[in-house]
């Protein structure tokens, strides 16, 4: 495998938010192994390669620190001593260079008594979230923050065209689970509405894959979100630059990323 796809690899596939690992607290070192194995890899490497992508984020978030939009933001969430956020999403979030990840690194150094969990797990549904409700509960949690629905739209055959989830079964997901969280670990739950894909390429991968995106399941997606959440975090207009997206049109480059960080933050 050469070194940029094994960098991707491990990039998106964080699997301690998988909820047999998250329920027994199965540490990364133990999933580089078995990722190293699954993939043919050596151990070390897949160590080496998170250790990077880590490193990039450190030195991403002393970077953000330092713009004053950002510190304010982070200022008005008026962090607590003991406070603990969690972030619920897929791919976009469990990327390792995600706002989420930038995340986690800016809250403790604002207030070092302060946590961020990210359990995010790439190709998550509304549905597949819900169920991880139970290991979330166990966190008590503060705070969670929740960008889902993404691959709730995705579409499966070429031909076919199969949704994952229906509109109105994500509606009846996202409210429940807020409903669990804010009940059974008395959490404050904000949504995230998902951020633009590029309309030219998310349906490319249909003939190639079977795997695709419809514009017009993305655009009641963002409105799904806005019903069950009035308040929630909306980057659906976010401006878009050149790099926003890697090539895939569909998951946020790193320059992407900061731009949903500093979006959120500027929300809160």
């Amino acid at each position: 495998m050469d070194s940029d796809l094994m960098t991707r690899l491990i990039r998106f596939a964080d699997l301690t938010a998988w909820p047999a690992f998250a329920a027994f607290g199965v540490q990364e070192e133990e999933i580089d192994r078995l990722l190293a194995a699954t993939a043919g890899l050596d151990p070390s490497a897949v160590s080496g390669v998170r250790a990077e992508l880590s490193g990039r984020v450190r030195a991403a978030a002393g970077a953000l620190l330092t713009e004053r939009p950002v510190a304010a933001g982070l200022h008005r969430m008026a962090l607590r001593p003991g406070e603990r956020v969690a972030v619920v999403g897929d791919s976009i979030s469990a990327d390792r260079l995600s706002w989420a990840r930038l995340l986690a690194e800016l809250v403790p150094m604002v207030e070092p008594e302060a946590s961020v969990e990210v359990l995010a797990l790439s190709g998550r549904t509304s549905s597949e979230a819900l169920a991880l409700g139970p290991v979330l509960v166990s966190r008590v949690p503060t705070r969670v923050l929740v960008l889902l629905g993404t691959n709730d739209v995705r579409r499966e055959g070429a031909t076919t065209g199969v949704r994952m989830v229906s509109a109105t079964e994500t509606a009846r997901n996202l409210r429940a689970l807020r409903l669990l969280l804010e009940t059974d670990a008395g959490a404050r739950v904000r949504f995230v509405v998902p951020p633009p894909v590029d309309p030219s390429r998310v349906g490319l991968s249909r003939e190639l894959t079977g795997e695709w995106w419809d514009g017009g399941d993305l655009a009641e997606l963002v409105a799904i979100v806005r019903d069950v959440d009035p308040e929630a975090i909306d980057l659906s207009r976010l401006p878009v630059r050149p790099g926003f997206w890697e090539d895939d049109g569909l998951h946020p480059s790193p320059l992407g990323q900061v731009a949903i960080l500093r979006a959120v933050l500027a929300a809160i």
